[in-house]
C-alpha cells in the first residue's frame, strides 16, 4: 500500500466473506512491543481508507507474535481507536517441540 509515494508492505491481508471485512495479520517473531501494535494500527486504517467499501464491516487486524505479556498488552492496546488483537503462536507443534533438546541441555553440550 501506499501513501504519498511511501510504501507500506502488510504481511497478510484477507477478506472475510460471511463477515464482508478485511482481515488485516501481522506476523512477528519474538515478544509482543508497542510499536508492532502502532505499525497494525497503520495498516488496518491504510485498508479502511483505500480497500474498504460502504458495503463492508469495519476492518479488523490481528497480531500473531511468539510471546507476549498480557497486561503489557492490555496497557498498550487500551488507547488503540482500532479494533486490533494480540495472540501468539509457537513456531513448532508440540510434539517436534518435544523431540528437542532443551536449552540446558544445549548449554551443557557447549560447556564440555
Amino acid at each position: 500500500m501506499t501513501v504519498e509515494g511511501e510504501e507500506f508492505a502488510l504481511d497478510q491481508l484477507f477478506f472475510h466473506v460471511e463477515q464482508l471485512r478485511y482481515v488485516v495479520v501481522e506476523l512477528k517473531v519474538g515478544k509482543f512491543r508497542a510499536e508492532y501494535a502502532a505499525q497494525l494500527e497503520l495498516y488496518v486504517r491504510l485498508v479502511e481508507d483505500q480497500l474498504r467499501r460502504p458495503q463492508h464491516q469495519a476492518t479488523v487486524g490481528l497480531l500473531l507474535c511468539t510471546d507476549k505479556n498480557d497486561r503489557f498488552v492490555q496497557y498498550v492496546l487500551a488507547t488503540n481507536s482500532q479494533p486490533i488483537a494480540v495472540a501468539s503462536y509457537d513456531l513448532l507443534p508440540t510434539a517436534e517441540k518435544a523431540a528437542l533438546p532443551s536449552e540446558a541441555d544445549l548449554q551443557r553440550a557447549l560447556d564440555s
